[in-house]
């Protein structure tokens, strides 16, 4: 377990968080700026911070109160930095080994034959950097941080110079090295697919300060601010007001629409964000209406559309809306076509209520009240993405 206070004050910013993560793959995600680079080199002991406190499963590898700073040499820590930083005179063998060099002979060339075959990396051993491309650099620098076998394992930006296709099949080789290891990973990255493809926990970073952590379901389906919302691409932030509360559900009045949502514990006039990810907005054919019951039906027509590779993004205007657009909807290409979207551009569209996520603005009051019963998340995955029923 790392258990993290952290203090430091540069010129024009200042970094204050404190966070615990366990045994798993955790995420730093924020936009540029936000402190988290700077909190994974003050975690290896490459800076120092004001004031704080790291422990690692027990252990502290720094203490302000205490005067105790180990050097990053003690801390036995995996560190991948931005652009890898591997020694350009050194063999893709000696760098992987250049950790061990208080291990005998026998024991590095072990070592190091294991990671080589475990990265895919054989027959490479006596080439240098400039020989290798992005993704064989970035195999040879996870490589290089694993073979001290660390107790956690930190990496900055580490897909941030590869194309799409290559980040994919190392964000694959990465999380099969965390099922291997089974050791702490803290990530950076300001990808979103890399936070859902990894990140077990989330730390959603802004200004020096952790606004929100949580699962990557919360964070993606439960942000805690409208912040937080727009990092994840919510998207779908409709300014609401609370109309009444119910036995389990929260009438909000939007656009002159009644809708409703999982019951929280809101006093009615409260002035609230409504989330919905552009995924999880139904298109429902004409057919089936009547197959279930429904939630928050609205009619449209749809006034912008953008292809994608393999989704459509489509924009509803709804009826007697001056809005220029009032939802974004995203939905296989497939799905688009056998809709017959390409041609028919009025739509009916379901809001999920277990889909809706309510924010209150933080300047209206929260009504005491018996805290409402979990709704169940609704996962990013293909089966919970069909935007039709």
């Amino acid at each position: 377990m790392l258990e993290v206070i952290l203090h430091k004050r540069l010129a024009s910013f200042q970094l204050n968080v404190a966070f615990t993560t366990g045994q798993e793959l955790t995420a730093l995600f924020g936009p540029s700026g936000a402190g988290k680079s700077l909190t994974l080199r003050i975690i290896a002991g490459t800076v120092q911070p004001d004031t704080g406190r790291l422990l690692l499963d027990g252990e502290p590898l720094y203490d302000s109160a205490q005067g105790l700073n180990l050097p990053p040499q003690q801390r036995r820590l995996g560190y991948v930095p931005q652009h890898y930083a591997l020694f350009p005179h050194l063999t893709v063998a000696d760098n992987i080994a250049f950790g061990l060099g208080h291990a005998p002979r026998r024991v590095r060339a072990q070592r190091v034959a294991e990671l080589l075959e475990l990265f895919g990396m054989q027959g490479f051993e006596r080439r240098i950097p400039r020989q290798l491309s992005g993704g064989q650099q970035q195999r040879v620098a996870l490589a290089r941080a694993l073979a001290v076998q660390p107790r956690l394992l930190l990496l900055d930006e580490p897909f941030a110079a590869l194309d799409g296709g290559l980040r994919e099949t190392l964000r694959q080789e990465l999380a099969q090295v965390y099922a291997h290891w089974g050791i702490t990973v803290l990530l950076v990255t300001h990808d979103l697919a890399d936070v859902y493809a990894l990140g077990q926990q989330v730390l959603v970073y802004d200004g020096g300060q952790v606004i929100q952590q949580g699962t990557r379901e919360e964070v993606f389906f439960r942000p805690s601010s409208r912040r937080v919302a727009e990092f994840v691409h919510t998207r779908n932030i409709l300014p609401a007001v609370v109309e009444r509360v119910e036995a389990d559900t929260l009438w909000l009045r939007w656009q002159g629409y009644a809708l409703a949502a999982p019951r929280q514990p809101l006093a009615p006039g409260t002035s609230v964000y409504l989330c919905i990810r552009p995924t999880q907005v139904l298109i429902v054919r004409p057919e089936r209406l009547t197959a279930r019951r429904r939630d928050n039906l609205l009619y449209g027509d749809i006034v912008r559309e953008i292809m994608h590779a393999e989704t459509h993004t489509l924009y509803l205007r709804l009826d007697s809306s001056p809005a220029a657009h009032d939802l974004e909807i995203t939905l296989p290409s497939y799905v688009y076509h056998r809709l017959g979207l390409d041609t028919q551009k009025r739509l009916m569209a379901e809001l999920p209520r277990q889909a809706l996520h309510v924010i209150p603005r933080q300047d209206d009051a929260v009504a005491p009240a018996t805290p409402p019963p979990d709704a169940p998340f609704t996962r990013l995955t293909p089966e919970a993405e069909k935007p039709y029923s």
